[in-house]
């Protein structure tokens, strides 16, 4: 190959003469190789392999001791956590109570928009949207840089960073058999924040009803 500096990542034949390839990563020769091949290759078909690798690529394996984890894989596992905390603290028990009292009365049933709380879950919700997926963005330019070949795209954050998480990690962990910690992390937060709400939700519901129940005995 010429010019290394200008070529893109890829593999190429063997840049000291031998038989063979050799995985060039865009700013550097790696230790991947392809075995040597038997019989002299004929110029054309040495062309044709390197420039369609794709199932050598696949297999390709960063050098052990390449790190897995970045700080954005982590802040992208864990911001989605803040709005449903802020949710939490909603006063929805109050504010169903209300509105069953004054079903007619318009400023009742709006003032959930006034609550501090919701609202500050609802804005908390579309930042961390859209805060996670520059994170993952910036995620997939780290693994870049750590010379990762495969990376999980970045824009599947838009439909949930879960996804995002578990992928990732799938793909990391083929190519340096370890980074399986930020998907394990990822469902078991999103599985506790399933129960939680469960449960808040059954007693707010139970709370209502009783109150419910109350109200209209005493008519």
């Amino acid at each position: 190959m010429s010019d290394t500096h200008t070529a893109p990542a890829g593999w190429y034949p063997e840049p000291d003469g031998r038989e063979g390839q050799r995985w060039w990563d865009g700013t550097r020769w790696t230790e991947y190789a392809t075995p040597l091949a038997a019989p002299p290759q004929p110029h054309s078909q040495q062309r044709s392999q390197a420039s369609a690798p794709y199932d050598a690529e696949a297999r390709a394996r960063v050098p052990e001791g390449t790190p897995v984890d970045t700080v954005w894989i982590w802040l992208v596992v864990a911001l989605p956590i803040l709005p449903v905390v802020a949710f939490l603290f909603w006063d929805v028990e109050g504010y169903l109570l209300r509105s069953m009292a004054a079903p007619d009365d318009p400023m009742v049933q709006l003032q959930m928009y006034a609550d501090p709380a919701y609202l500050t879950s609802v804005v908390l919700g579309w930042a961390v949207y859209g805060v996670s997926v520059w994170f993952a963005y910036l995620d997939t330019t780290a693994l870049r840089a750590l010379g990762y070949p495969r990376r999980f795209h970045w824009a599947w954050t838009f439909l949930s960073p879960l996804i995002y998480a578990i992928g990732r990690s799938v793909v990391v962990r083929r190519q340096s058999g370890r980074g399986s910690a930020p998907m394990w992390v990822a469902i078991a937060l999103n599985v506790i924040v399933l129960i939680v709400l469960f449960v808040w939700i059954g007693a707010v519901v139970t709370n209502v009803v009783g109150a419910t129940v109350s109200m209209y005995g005493s008519i």
